[in-house]
């Protein structure tokens, strides 16, 4: 097993499949993700990736037990899988109220997008009832207009996770019947030459 991480409270080692969490007399174990978390995105992702992470989140939030934020968000290929032993909250992630999933995944697919967090940081704390909503780009009516609406000041005014569900679902077939819009992706062979680490976790590239 090589270590990975080590923190004052558990040390987290892999033997390149499963992932193991020592602490606390304890230990569990989860499927090992080598891309690693989508914070390393922020700034980086287009709209078809923005709808997946809406969705595939959005399916799991309800049973978890883990926080929404982009750290505990791991890189499943294609994919996107809700950590199964992240308990800690971010309060850059957390609604007015306190921790709601819909407002959580709003603010946490606002920041890969844009690489910028809603209300400068401050998370819900800052949000006021006539406070306007963050907006994301005027050009993805469908993604601005649902990441408004989970972002809304009262809890009865967001949709539920299981609408989420559904709207990703429906716009995620619309952007890849535009086939123009999303180019095929290849991998890039190895030039020899040095990359940055997101090119190393993210190895594909639009031609």
């Amino acid at each position: 097993m090589m270590e990975i991480h080590k923190g004052t409270q558990y040390i987290i080692t892999t033997d390149g499949l499963t992932a193991e969490k020592h602490g606390d007399g304890s230990v569990r174990r989860m499927k090992y993700y080598p891309e690693r978390d989508i914070s390393v995105l922020a700034g980086e992702i287009d709209e078809l990736t923005a709808w997946r992470i809406l969705r595939d989140i959005a399916a799991q939030a309800e049973a978890a037990a883990t926080p929404v934020c982009p750290e505990h968000i791991f890189i499943d290929g294609d994919g996107f899988v809700l950590s199964e032993w992240s308990a800690s909250r971010d309060t850059r992630y957390e609604a007015p109220e306190g921790y709601s999933p819909v407002w959580a995944l709003a603010s946490t697919v606002f920041y890969v997008y844009l690489g910028c967090h809603v209300f400068q940081g401050l998370g819900g704390s800052a949000q006021t009832r006539t406070a306007p909503v963050p907006t994301l780009r005027s050009g993805l009516p469908q993604l601005s207009r649902l990441i408004e609406d989970c972002l809304s000041f009262q809890p009865a005014a967001r949709p539920t996770l299981a609408e989420i569900v559904e709207i990703a679902s429906r716009n995620l077939s619309r952007c890849q019947a535009d086939r123009s819009e999303y180019p095929p992706m290849k991998i890039r062979p190895d030039s020899g030459t040095e990359t940055d680490e997101i090119d190393t976790l993210w190895p594909e590239e639009f031609v």
